[in-house]
């Protein structure tokens, strides 16, 4: 089964810097479960179809950006988190923010993004 750090890496470079909606949806398939709920500040979500729909839309605001890991993961149990920064690639962020996962079966059941500031 997959741990929390692994699943974190797949989903930040499968999912959220992929740019193939078809690859993104493979990935997705792969690392959430049926059911995954999604919330951060602005929507909860529910749901591969749901959340590859958010994906897209988040990706399509701030094409060319890229999401970069800014910590090492961390986690107790289940839950598992690491910090990210999203920016041009080479140049400085334009926002950062925590994804804690929280991992049943290997797969991601539930994500919560918290936006930094």
């Amino acid at each position: 089964m997959a741990g929390s750090a692994e699943l974190l890496e797949r989903m930040l470079q499968g999912v959220f810097n992929e740019p193939d909606p078809r690859q993104r949806a493979a990935v997705i398939a792969e690392v959430f479960t049926d059911d995954v709920v999604f919330v951060d500040g602005e929507r909860t979500v529910r749901g591969r179809e749901e959340l590859a729909a958010t994906v897209t839309g988040l990706l399509a605001q701030g094409p060319g950006l890229v999401f970069t890991p800014a910590g090492p993961v961390r986690g107790v149990g289940d839950l598992g988190m690491r910090p990210w920064r999203l920016g041009p690639p080479g140049a400085d962020p334009v926002l950062g923010g925590l994804d804690v996962v929280q991992v049943v079966d290997g797969r991601i059941a539930r994500l919560w993004t918290v936006l930094d500031g």
